[in-house]
């Protein structure tokens, strides 16, 4: 065989190979979280007694990881661990909730054109009034939870003054 053509069928073998290694033997490219134990944890805020609209939670491990979720009209909350994958991880968390903090995410295609030049996520409103949340809940937060199969609802209600150091 020629050496260009020897070159040529080693490219093609080598780009079959990465196709399938990359496609493997279920034809899926959907990851599989199963392994790492997701909990699916919800709750809700209030602040001073108030359910607090639009506010992000994240709740952070050591490693700077974390899941996320914004809450509702009611103050209720679910945690995703991605965009298409409800739950966080088990173990110790710093638990970081704001008013102006970003998801990144928007409900719905009709959401990102009625707040074209708002933030980029479903809190809009809430940010336009500022943080609400001491530093004490978000970027010094003192709130710290331990994650498992059997807590999966943590509720805050938390203070203006920032004295709630713990989920009920």
């Amino acid at each position: 065989m020629r050496p260009h053509l020897q070159a040529t069928a080693f490219i093609a073998t080598a780009c079959i190979v990465l196709v399938l290694a990359t496609v493997g033997c279920g034809g899926s490219l959907e990851a599989d979280y199963s392994s790492i134990g997701l909990v699916p944890v919800k709750g809700s805020i209030t602040l001073d007694g108030a359910p607090i609209e639009g506010a992000v939670v994240f709740f952070e491990a050591d490693d700077h990881t974390f899941s996320y979720g914004t809450t509702d009209e009611s103050g209720y909350y679910e945690l995703k661990f991605n965009s298409k994958t409800a739950g966080v991880t088990q173990g110790p968390k710093t638990v970081r909730i704001s008013t102006v903090a970003s998801t990144g995410e928007r409900e719905s295609e009709e959401e990102a054109e009625e707040d074209e030049g708002e933030p980029s996520n479903s809190n809009a409103s809430a940010a336009k009034r500022g943080e609400l949340f001491p530093e004490t809940y978000n970027k010094k937060s003192e709130l710290k939870v331990t994650v498992s199969d059997s807590q999966e609802t943590f509720n805050f209600d938390l203070r203006g003054d920032g004295t709630t150091k713990s989920a009920t």
